[in-house]
């Protein structure tokens, strides 16, 4: 799928969270919850899976994340 990093928490499940990056395993809808909020089942590097709204995230490029947050370190520049 792709990957997201969580940017703002409007929920204690994504506090933790914020300013992490994660791999997007899942989709929710507003016809799927009772709250009709649209968004993301993500995985993180330690194996958690929570949920966030689409609201709390912001797309992640793959270059330039640091490893600890999941994603490549930075190649060296020569």
């Amino acid at each position: 799928m792709h990957r997201v990093r969580v940017v703002r928490s409007f929920y204690a499940q994504s506090e933790p969270y914020v300013g992490r990056v994660g791999e997007v395993i899942g989709h929710w809808g507003a016809d799927s919850n009772e709250d009709a909020r649209d968004g993301y089942m993500v995985e993180f590097d330690d194996g958690t899976v929570i949920g966030v709204s689409e609201n709390e995230v912001e797309e992640a490029a793959d270059e330039g994340v640091p490893a600890e947050e999941g994603g490549a370190a930075p190649a060296a520049e020569a």
